[in-house]
C-alpha cells in the first residue's frame, strides 16, 4: 500500500498534463518563429529536460520523500540482517537483555521511591527522632510533653505525635458475629491527620476534645477494616464498636491510599494521662509539616538546638549524647529499600551501557567486513550523507525491535519480581510498566541506537576508497582505526563488567554472611503469635496467672516439648525496650554511660529453652523466683565478656536499671548466649528478667513441639478461650519464619544481583568471543598466509588469544580501580568485608579473565586449524 502511495506521487498526472502543456508551448513558439515541426519538438524537450527528473526533483520536495527514504533504509537494513543474522541477531538479543533489565528496575524505582506519597506536599512532612551514637541506640524515643517544645518552633506549621512502632497498641474487636480480631492500632495526637494533609472518607477528624481527660472513646476504621469487618457500611458512623471489651464510637473511615504507620488498622487519640505527662515516658516520635521556605539544613538545625536545651533543663530525663534526626517522609516510608533499589538501578544501567558496547562491536565489526561494500557504493556515486544515514537506520532498527522484546522482557520481569519480593518493600506491588517505563524503553533504544550506529558510520566516511577498491580481496585485515575502536570497545565493555561484577559480588558477600549469621535462636521451628492481654479489669496479678495457666496447659498437651512467653518476640521490629543500667560496684559514678544500653525482656521460665538460646552460665528462671524472692536477672555473653574485660566475674553481680538512687537491685544468676532480637545484622546487650517480679506484661507466645504449626496454633486458641474467652491470637510465624522476613530483603537484593553479575559476565565473554570472530573473518587470508609461510599453530593460537586478551586485562584493571572508588562509596551497606578486600577484587579479574580467555580460545583455536589452501582458493 505505501508503495503504490509512493508510486502515485511519483507518477502525477496533474504534473503530467502540465508539463505536457507546457511543452506545446515551448513547440508553438518554434514553430511561429518558422521552425520545422521535427525542429520545434527537439527544441522544447531540449528546453523542457527530462520528465522523469522533474517528477524526481517535485517529489523531492514532497513531506512523503524523507519517510520513503527512511523505509528503502529499513527494508535494506532488514535484508542485512537476514544476510547476516547471526551477527545482528546477537546485539539485537544483547541489546533486549540490557533495555529489559533497566526498565525492569526503572519501573521498580518509579512505583516505591518516585512515584508521590498519598498525602500533600508530601516533602514538606518530616518525621522527627532521636538517635544516641555514644549509647548505641539508633531510635531514641520522645515523651509527650515535647509535643508543645516542638510546636513553639517557627519552621512547624503543624506537629503531631504517634508511636514509633505498632507493637503493644492493638485492640481486639468483638463484631458479635465472628471470633475475637486482633487489630493493629496506633494512638495518634489529635493534628496527625492534619499534619498528613488527609481527611478521612466518611465522618471526621479527631479533635483536640478527643484527646481531654474522660473524652468519650473514639476510633477512626482503616478502609480495608471497614471493608473486611463491617461490610463497606456507611451507617458505621456514630455507631459503636466493641475493642478490647470497651464500647468505642466510629467517628472516621480513611481512604484506601492512607496506610500510615504501615499496616495500621485502625486510629485512636493518644490522650492525655498523668504518665504521659512525664517527660520520662519516651515512646513517640513527632511528625511535623514545615511552612514554606525552611531549607532542611535550618530545620535540623533548630530541632538540634531544642533537644540540647532539653538536656541542659532536665538532665534527669535527656542526655547531651542524643541528636535530632529529622527524616522526610518519603525517605522514612521507604526505608533501606531506598539505597538497595538505586544499587540495583545503577547495576542495571551498567549492565545497559555494557550491552551498548558490546552491541556497538558487533556493529563495527560487520561494517569492517562491508568496507568494500561501501566503497563500491561511493565510488558509484552514493553521497556520504547517504551511507551514515543507512548505517544509522540499521542501528535504529536494530535498536527499536530490541526495544520491543526489552519491554516485553521487562513486563515479565516486573510481574515476577512483584510476586517474588517481600512484602515489606513498600508500593511495589504497584509496579507496572507505565508510560513513563515504555519512554524510558524508548529512550535507552534511542541511546543504543547513537553508541550502536554513529560509531561505525563515522569510521567509514574516513575510509580511503582507492586502498579499499585495490584490496585483493574482502577478507582482508581491517583498517588501523577499526582495530583501535574495537581494542577501546573491549577495554570499555571489560572495565564495566568488572565493576558491575565487582559491587555485586562485594555486596553478595555480605548478604551471605547476614544470612548465614548466627541469631542465636536455634529452634526455628518454634511457633511464636500475639497474645497481649486486652481487657477492662485486667492487673498485673491477674495477667501473670493467665500467663502461667495457660503455659500450664500447653506443656501438660501432648506433643507440646516446650512453652514460654515474652515481652516482644525476635525480629519484631527496630525498636523495643532499651535501658540504661549500672552495677553496684560503679553505683553513683555515672559509669553505665560507658555501658552500651540493653535491649530489656520480660520472659517466663523455658522461654530460652523454647526459641533455643542457650544458657552458657548459671540458671533458668523459676516459678519460685516470685515477686517478693529476691529480683534475678540473666544477662547475654556480651555484656559478660565486658564485665570480665574489667576484672569482675558477671554471676552474683548486681545491676539496677537507670540512676534512681531508690531503684531495685537485680542479682545475675545466669549468662546467655548471644541472640539478636532486632536486626540480623545487629548485635547489642539483652537483659531477661522474670515476669513474676515485674508489672511489665508478657505480649507473645512461643511453643514448640512435635506437632504441625497450625495444631500447635489450634491449642493456643483453645487453651487461651478456656481461660480468658475475650482474648484474641495474632501475628502467627515460627522463628524461622521470622528469620526470613527480617533476611528477605537482603536475599532479595542479594539474587537481584547475581542475575546482572550472569548477565555482565555472559556480555563480557560474548563480547570477546564475537570480536574475536569478526577480526577473524576478515583476516583468514592473512592467517592462512602465515600457516603456509610455516607459522606454528600454537604461536597462532597463542597470537590470536593474547591480542584480545591483553585490552581484556587492560580493562580489568580501570574496572577494578573504579569498582575500589564505588565500593568505598558504599561501604556503610558492606557486612564482614570491605571495598578493598582482596580476595574478592582478585576472584574478580581471575574469573573474568578465565572466561574472557574461554571465549576467545574457540574461534582462535578454529581459525589455526584452518586449511590455508581452501582460504585462498576461496579468497
Amino acid at each position: 500500500m505505501l508503495s503504490r502511495l509512493f508510486n502515485s506521487f511519483r507518477n502525477n498526472r496533474g504534473l503530467d498534463a502540465e508539463l505536457a502543456d507546457h511543452l506545446a508551448q515551448l513547440k508553438q513558439e518554434r514553430l511561429d518563429a518558422g521552425d520545422t515541426p521535427e525542429q520545434a519538438e527537439l527544441y522544447a524537450r531540449r528546453r523542457l529536460g527530462n520528465p522523469a527528473l522533474i517528477h524526481e526533483d517535485v517529489y523531492e520536495s514532497t513531506p512523503l520523500q524523507p519517510l520513503e527514504t527512511a523505509l528503502r533504509h529499513a527494508s535494506f537494513a532488514l535484508r542485512t540482517f537476514r544476510r547476516n543474522g547471526s551477527a545482528y541477531l546477537f546485539a539485537i538479543a544483547i541489546l533486549t537483555l540490557g533495555i529489559g533489565m533497566s526498565v525492569t528496575m526503572f519501573s521498580l524505582v518509579q512505583a516505591v521511591l518516585l512515584k508521590p506519597l498519598p498525602f500533600p506536599d508530601q516533602d514538606a512532612i518530616q518525621v522527627i527522632w532521636k538517635q544516641d551514637q555514644v549509647a548505641g541506640v539508633a531510635l531514641v524515643e520522645l515523651a509527650y510533653p515535647e509535643l508543645g517544645d516542638l510546636q513553639a518552633l517557627k519552621p512547624f506549621e503543624s506537629v503531631a505525635l504517634m508511636p514509633t512502632t505498632l507493637y503493644g497498641y492493638g485492640r481486639v474487636l468483638d463484631t458479635g458475629h465472628e471470633d475475637p480480631v486482633q487489630l493493629e492500632g496506633t494512638p495518634v495526637s489529635h493534628d496527625f491527620f492534619r499534619v498528613l494533609g488527609v481527611k478521612p472518607a466518611l465522618g471526621r477528624d479527631f479533635s483536640d476534645a478527643d484527646e481531654q481527660v474522660n473524652a468519650a472513646p473514639v476510633v477512626i476504621l482503616s478502609d480495608h477494616v471497614w471493608r473486611k469487618h463491617f461490610s463497606a457500611d456507611p451507617a458505621i458512623l456514630g455507631r459503636q464498636i466493641r475493642l478490647n471489651g470497651t464500647g468505642v464510637t466510629v467517628i472516621g473511615v480513611t481512604a484506601p491510599a492512607v496506610d500510615f504507620p504501615r499496616g495500621v488498622d485502625i486510629w485512636v487519640p493518644l490522650g492525655v494521662t498523668p504518665m504521659k505527662e512525664r517527660r520520662g515516658a519516651t515512646y513517640l516520635q513527632a511528625i511535623a509539616r514545615v511552612r514554606p521556605g525552611y531549607a532542611a539544613s535550618a530545620i535540623q538545625a533548630q530541632v538540634a538546638s531544642l533537644f540540647q536545651r532539653q538536656a541542659r533543663d532536665y538532665p534527669q530525663f535527656y542526655s547531651n549524647s542524643q541528636k535530632a534526626v529529622v527524616t522526610p517522609l518519603p525517605q522514612y516510608w521507604t526505608g533501606s529499600a531506598r539505597i538497595h533499589l538505586w544499587i540495583s538501578l545503577g547495576a542495571s544501567l551498567l549492565l545497559l551501557i555494557a550491552a551498548c558496547i558490546c552491541a556497538s562491536n558487533l556493529f563495527l565489526s560487520r561494517a569492517l567486513a562491508r568496507r568494500r561494500e561501501i566503497a563500491t557504493r561511493a565510488s558509484l556515486g552514493a553521497a556520504p550523507r547517504h551511507i551514515l544515514a543507512q548505517f544509522a537506520v540499521e542501528g535504529l532498527t536494530a535498536a527499536v525491535l530490541a526495544a520491543v522484546s526489552g519491554t516485553v522482557l521487562a513486563a515479565g520481569l516486573i510481574r515476577l519480581l512483584v510476586l517474588w519480593a517481600p512484602a515489606d518493600i513498600p508500593r511495589l506491588t504497584d509496579a507496572t510498566l507505565d508510560p513513563r517505563g515504555l519512554a524510558f524503553a524508548l529512550a535507552m533504544a534511542t541511546l543504543a541506537a547513537l553508541v550502536c550506529s554513529f560509531a561505525p558510520a563515522w569510521l567509514i566516511t574516513r575510509l580511503d576508497l582507492d586502498a579499499l577498491l585495490r584490496e585483493g580481496g574482502q577478507r582482508t585485515a581491517g583498517s588501523r582505526t577499526g582495530k583501535r575502536l574495537q581494542r577501546v570497545f573491549v577495554m570499555a565493555q571489560t572495565a564495566a563488567t568488572v565493576l558491575l561484577l565487582s559491587i555485586c559480588v562485594l555486596l553478595v558477600v555480605s548478604y551471605r554472611a547476614m544470612l548465614t549469621t548466627d541469631v542465636g535462636f536455634a529452634n526455628r521451628d518454634t511457633v511464636t503469635m500475639n497474645l497481649a492481654l486486652r481487657g477492662s479489669g485486667l492487673t498485673a496479678e491477674s495477667r501473670d496467672a493467665f500467663y502461667t495457666r495457660l503455659l500450664e496447659k500447653l506443656r501438660a498437651a501432648p506433643g507440646v516439648t516446650n512453652a514460654g512467653a515474652v515481652l516482644l518476640r525476635p525480629f519484631e521490629g527496630n525498636v523495643g525496650w532499651d535501658l540504661r543500667y549500672e552495677f553496684d560496684f560503679e553505683a553513683g559514678r555515672h559509669r553505665n554511660e560507658e555501658l552500651p544500653s540493653a535491649n530489656y525482656e520480660v520472659v517466663t521460665p523455658g522461654y530460652l529453652a523454647t526459641v533455643g538460646t542457650p544458657l552458657l552460665e548459671g540458671r533458668d528462671f523459676r516459678l519460685t523466683d516470685f515477686e517478693k524472692a529476691e529480683p534475678v536477672v540473666i544477662i547475654s555473653n556480651a555484656l559478660a565478656r565486658q564485665l570480665r574485660k574489667s576484672g569482675h566475674d558477671p554471676m552474683g553481680l548486681r545491676l539496677r536499671f537507670g540512676r534512681r538512687p531508690d531503684a531495685v537491685w537485680w542479682k545475675v544468676i545466669g549468662v546467655t548466649a548471644e541472640a539478636r532480637y532486632r536486626r540480623v545484622t545487629e548485635t547489642g546487650v539483652d537483659l531477661y528478667v522474670n515476669y513474676l517480679q515485674t508489672e511489665i506484661q508478657t505480649n507473645y507466645v512461643v511453643v514448640r513441639g512435635i506437632r504441625p504449626a497450625q495444631e500447635l496454633v489450634a491449642l493456643v486458641r483453645q487453651a487461651a478461650a478456656e481461660i480468658d474467652p475475650r482474648q484474641a491470637i495474632a501475628g502467627v510465624a515460627t522463628l524461622g519464619e521470622l528469620i526470613e522476613k527480617d533476611t528477605a530483603r537482603h536475599r532479595f537484593n542479594m539474587i537481584l544481583l547475581l542475575w546482572f553479575a550472569a548477565c555482565a559476565v555472559i556480555l563480557a565473554a560474548a563480547g570477546v568471543y564475537s570480536v574475536i570472530t569478526e577480526s577473524l573473518a576478515v583476516r583468514t587470508r592473512e592467517i592462512a598466509l602465515k600457516v603456509a609461510l610455516g607459522a606454528g599453530r600454537r604461536r597462532l593460537l597463542l597470537e590470536i588469544t593474547g591480542s584480545a586478551l591483553i585490552f581484556v586485562v587492560l580493562g580489568e584493571l580501570a574496572g577494578l580501580a573504579a569498582a575500589y572508588g564505588a565500593g568505598r562509596a558504599a561501604e556503610d551497606l558492606l557486612y564482614t568485608v570491605t571495598a578493598s578486600d582482596p580476595g574478592v577484587l582478585a576472584s574478580v579479574f581471575t574469573f573474568l579473565f578465565l572466561v574472557s580467555a574461554a571465549a576467545a580460545l574457540q574461534p582462535a583455536w578454529t581459525a589455526a586449524q584452518s586449511d590455508p589452501r581452501a582460504a585462498l582458493q576461496s579468497d
